[in-house]
């Protein structure tokens, strides 16, 4: 039973949205409420509330333009799930380990530096791992600690760069960025936010 607000921006020149979310049985949701960030007034507004039906959640309404949305679950504290709600078919997809998005352009811009992230941060726990094996076997070397905190240095900058350039753009995609992972920005790169 889906109780979505039909015409959620309330204006005369929208276009309809359909977001589809699947989650896996293990995370147990059996409801969800769609809300979306009016950068107007800085305040969330609520645009649907469903019920899941085998693990999936279905909104539809209109939107003018693409906007910061949240899927809250079961209205507890775990955190949101953020994405663009724009027009057209959104599919998400949510596993204990992963989740991903198709089917709109920003979300696939969104989904594009997520994947850069962990990239990044996968290459900087391998690079700690070996120099912790290193350690452990006691053939660590004064040069490849020097690499290795170079490398891990080298990759944090690259990091952080990104994404400072992402939420630079200033659309949905980098209002989220900003949201989720602004804090993690060192002083440096918080100063070339605008």
């Amino acid at each position: 039973m889906a109780l979505a607000l039909a015409g959620c921006d309330g204006t005369t020149r929208s276009s309809d949205y359909r977001v589809t979310c699947d989650i896996d049985p293990q995370l147990r949701h059996d409801s969800a409420t769609l809300l979306v960030l009016e950068e107007d007034y800085a305040q969330l507004r609520v645009c649907g509330a469903t019920h899941g039906k085998q693990g999936r959640f279905t909104f539809t309404g209109q939107t003018d333009r693409p906007k910061v949305a949240l899927i809250r679950w079961d209205n507890d504290s775990t955190a949101p799930f953020y994405f663009v709600l724009e027009q057209g078919n959104t599919s998400i997809h949510i596993t204990p380990r992963s989740w991903t998005i198709t089917g709109s352009r920003q979300n696939q811009a969104y989904m594009q530096y997520i994947n850069q992230r962990d990239a990044i941060l996968n290459a900087r726990v391998a690079t700690w791992q070996e120099y912790l094996n290193m350690a452990a076997d006691s053939s660590l070397k004064h040069e490849d600690e020097v690499l290795m905190v170079r490398q891990d240095s080298l990759l944090n900058d690259s990091l952080q760069r990104m994404t400072v350039e992402r939420i630079n753009r200033g659309d949905a995609v980098g209002r989220i960025i900003r949201e989720r992972y602004g804090h993690q920005l060192d002083r440096d790169h918080m100063r070339q936010l605008k």
